[in-house]
């Protein structure tokens, strides 16, 4: 079991989220996916029943501006600067802020990568723990939890 107690800074979710958002299998994927879907939604309900690809091209690109602004402010909506306790065991991972508290096993985590100074436990659901850099008191320490993080994830999924 490894135990880390750090507080989020607003700057390092809004990092993540770009980061998340810019890779090949990214999150823009699904702003893309709304837009179409806006538009084709749009297209259906259209009264003259014609498909005109300049609006429904309009109307996509607009609906996906839109998902990328609202998608993009949701984690910081959502932010929580409050100490977090986020403990790891070879069963997953165990979170408290404030009086809220977690659990996801290790099924439930897709990847765990270091970036930028932290590391990130990403979901399935693509939802993040970003530990920062700070939350251990050396790098050693850091490279341990990663490491048995890492490890204990790889014999869940194996």
């Amino acid at each position: 079991m490894y135990t880390v107690k750090y507080s989020s800074r607003r700057n390092e979710i809004w990092r993540w989220y770009w980061r998340a958002w810019g890779r090949p299998a990214g999150l823009w994927r699904y702003h893309v996916i709304f837009g179409l879907l806006g538009a084709s939604v749009i297209a259906a309900l259209s009264p003259s029943g014609k498909l005109h690809i300049i609006g429904f091209l309009a109307d996509s690109a607009l609906i996906t501006a839109f998902c990328v602004a609202l998608f993009s402010l949701w984690p910081q909506i959502r932010f929580k600067p409050t100490v977090r306790t986020l403990t790891i065991d070879a069963d997953g991972i165990t979170t408290v802020i404030g009086a809220i508290s977690g659990t996801r096993r290790w099924a439930e985590i897709r990847s765990i990568e270091q970036s930028e100074g932290a590391i990130v436990i990403t979901g399935v659901n693509k939802n993040a723990f970003v530990v920062p850099e700070r939350a251990f008191p050396d790098k050693n320490e850091r490279q341990q939890f990663f490491e048995l993080a890492r490890n204990w994830h790889g014999t869940a999924s194996a």
